[in-house]
């Protein structure tokens, strides 16, 4: 199991420093298919609508068909594997949020097929989207205990700016492979006093970072120009990021179905109402 759920991106607590530093890490992707659910969606214990309600998947989550096992979709959470297997029948085998092996749950096909919506999600923002302008998201997933957040897309400087996209996790997490971001884009998530930064829809931090060598934090300016900023608030110009290897992200997926609708990790967000926050 453990190397099904590395395959998925998606880590056990107690193996996140070695599996994320060996996750690969994607930097031209085009758009993932995926699929919202519109409405509820109920699994049983047999391949029976008669069968015992195991559990509820709620209207407002979103799942990711796997480049790796494409009969398979993929909640995307950080510390735990949720996905179907797609089988030829009546029925989908479903496998609830757990760190370890647990028994097949079945959801028919016709109901799954009711109760969600396929699209297409993007790891670059709509054009739509103005750079720097601030949006406020909310969650459509009533279980969401991040209700609304604020999204800002930022242009990164045009030039000298680098990603690492691989690690020697061997070799104290030294650089392998990186890619260079000059004038690329990055997502700004704010969540209540937590920011989170994202390149194709993966969190990033600031290289020195990799290894637990700093302990700075990464912030961006109103320019697109990255800092490192450390516990007494003082900042430096920064150029070289790296997204999150050797740890857990607090945001491991992130896309765009359209400029109104976000998706984060397992959850879809759409714009928040005139007035509201």
């Amino acid at each position: 199991m453990k190397s099904r759920l590395m395959k998925k991106s998606i880590i056990l607590l107690a193996a996140a420093m070695l599996t994320w530093a060996w996750l690969p890490a994607q930097t031209s992707k085009t758009f993932d298919e995926g699929y919202v659910f519109v409405s509820p969606l109920k699994s049983h214990s047999k391949k029976s609508l008669k069968s015992r309600v195991k559990s509820t998947i709620p209207a407002g989550r979103v799942a990711v068909k796997s480049s790796d096992s494409p009969r398979e979709l993929t909640f995307s959470l950080v510390d735990a594997a949720e996905y179907f297997t797609i089988e030829n029948g009546a029925f989908y085998k479903y496998y609830p949020p757990a760190q370890e092996d647990v028994p097949a749950e079945y959801v028919s096909k016709a109901e799954f097929n009711k109760a969600t919506r396929k699209v297409k999600i993007f790891s670059e923002a709509p054009t739509s989207i103005e750079r720097g302008k601030p949006y406020t998201f909310v969650s459509q997933c009533p279980d969401e205990y991040r209700n609304s957040v604020i999204v800002r897309v930022i242009r990164l400087p045009n030039s000298d700016m680098s990603l690492v996209t691989e690690v020697d996790y061997e070799n104290d997490f030294t650089p392998s492979r990186s890619v260079d971001i000059s004038g690329k884009t990055i997502m700004e998530i704010t969540m209540s006093d937590n920011i989170v930064y994202l390149f194709n829809g993966q969190q990033v931090m600031l290289e020195s970072n990799l290894g637990g060598r700093d302990y700075s934090t990464l912030v961006v300016d109103e320019h697109g120009v990255p800092y490192a900023k450390d516990d007494s608030g003082n900042r430096r110009a920064v150029s070289k990021l790296s997204y999150v290897l050797g740890e857990i992200p607090e945001i491991g997926y992130s896309g765009w179905i359209s400029d109104s609708e976000l998706v984060i990790d397992d959850k879809l967000y759409v714009p928040a109402k005139p007035g509201t926050h």
